[in-house]
């Protein structure tokens, strides 16, 4: 058996990846193939090779993790701003991820995800410029976001919206769906074709199926026998790799279209129900939330107008506070170990339902398949506009839409 992996490497620093785990999306080509069609390491390894592990209920490891989806979380758009009408393929974390930018200057112990005593670094004020970090070549410098309000933002919530101190004022998430996209399947490692492999995970483990910088949309057709009726809300899953913030749609495309943006934002998705966390993959535990009564979804001042949106559930890691400041709180009950990290970064499976590098939940949502869609073929497209980078996610998974009578 030949292992494709060796043939390549690359240090990747950080950033944050995810992807669709049902449907299963075609960006999972390479799940059957080795390394991915085997035991999941003990860490799970971000690059060399790169993994994107999630929860199976039919896998045999003790975590419930399966590398049944390949890379399919290195799939994604890198330097896309909103101002802008293409993306570069490479300033996706112009603003650096690790350095300080926040300072405690309150009472006792700094809060895990809130903003109380948590304050701008002068220093890092004095030598930031949110404009001299966006992409060379902005088109509309005078659009603006339309994501202020605190409880749909991810990332220093404290901050007044469009003032110096808001620094992820020009990110996808601040605009939900505006900030143009490579391929609206993402490309392999988030690059423009022959830029080749990038740094900060912008990179993609070559394989008999892709290569850095192959775009999502021609790829071939995953048969995932995913039959959803028309008129009905339908359960969809994905992961998180690593955090970046932001929030996330849904989308079809029928088959016989180009893959394009102009094809998905036709037939934007509404969500519907209370979202959930679940753990162990189908038949697992699971926490419920209300996204809507939270704040947590929105439809206006998005793009395509009146889609509907919802802000990623999970928080930042708790020892992050002093790159990211402000965050939220996570839905489920945190030990106090994952609490009272603070300083250090937490072991791996300490939080459930917060922080980087958590492959261990999926994030659960309802989507409303419209009564008056035309039954065929679909390619189902799913979202996520980053807060904390210029980088949007993308997965496409194939799907059926029947009548209702249809269904045995």
């Amino acid at each position: 058996m030949t292992y494709w992996w060796l043939l390549f490497e690359l240090v990747a620093i950080v950033s944050g990846h995810g992807a669709v785990t049902d449907p299963k999306p075609r960006q999972a080509i390479d799940g059957v193939l080795a390394p991915w069609n085997g035991s999941v390491p003990n860490p799970v390894p971000f690059t060399t090779p790169n993994w994107c592990a999630h929860e199976s209920a039919n896998s045999t490891d003790p975590r419930h993790l399966t590398g049944s989806n390949g890379e399919a979380c290195f799939w994604f758009s890198n330097g896309c701003d909103i101002g802008c009408d293409r993306c570069d393929g490479d300033t996706g974390q112009k603003i650096p991820c690790c350095n300080t930018k926040f300072l405690y200057k309150g009472n006792g112990t700094v809060p895990s995800w809130g903003g109380e005593g948590i304050v701008p670094d002068p220093k890092w004020l004095a030598t930031f410029d949110r404009d001299k970090v966006r992409p060379a070549f902005i088109k509309y410098p005078d659009r603006k976001p339309t994501i202020c309000d605190p409880k749909l933002r991810t990332i220093n919530t404290n901050a007044e919206c469009g003032s110096k101190e808001d620094f992820w004022y020009y990110t996808p998430w601040r605009y939900p769906g505006m900030a143009p996209v490579i391929d609206s399947c993402g490309t392999a490692g988030g690059r423009l074709p022959g830029q080749g492999q990038g740094s900060a995970g912008a990179s993609y483990t070559p394989t008999p199926n892709a290569k850095v910088g192959d775009a999502g949309s021609k790829l071939p057709p995953l048969p995932t026998g995913t039959i959803w009726e028309r008129g009905a809300d339908v359960e969809v899953a994905w992961a998180l790799k690593a955090w970046h913030g932001g929030g996330y749609s849904y989308r079809l495309c029928e088959v016989g279209n180009e893959l394009t943006e102009d094809c998905f934002q036709k037939m934007q998705l509404n969500f519907a129900g209370l979202s959930s966390l679940r753990w162990g993959g189908k038949g697992g535990k699971r926490v419920y939330f209300n996204s809507a009564e939270k704040g947590w979804q929105v439809n206006k001042g998005t793009n395509p107008e009146n889609s509907m949106w919802r802000k990623i559930p999970i928080p930042r890691t708790v020892n992050e506070w002093y790159m990211y400041g402000a965050s939220f709180e996570p839905v489920c009950q945190e030990s106090d170990e994952c609490k009272n990290s603070h300083y250090k970064t937490p072991k791996d499976g300490v939080c459930k339902c917060s922080g980087d590098w958590n492959d261990e939940v999926e994030i659960m949502d309802f989507i409303h398949i419209p009564a008056t869609l035309k039954p065929g073929k679909y390619v189902l497209g799913w979202r996520w506009d980053c807060e904390e980078s210029t980088q949007v996610w993308s997965s496409c998974s194939d799907v059926t839409i029947v009548s209702k009578s249809i269904i045995v």
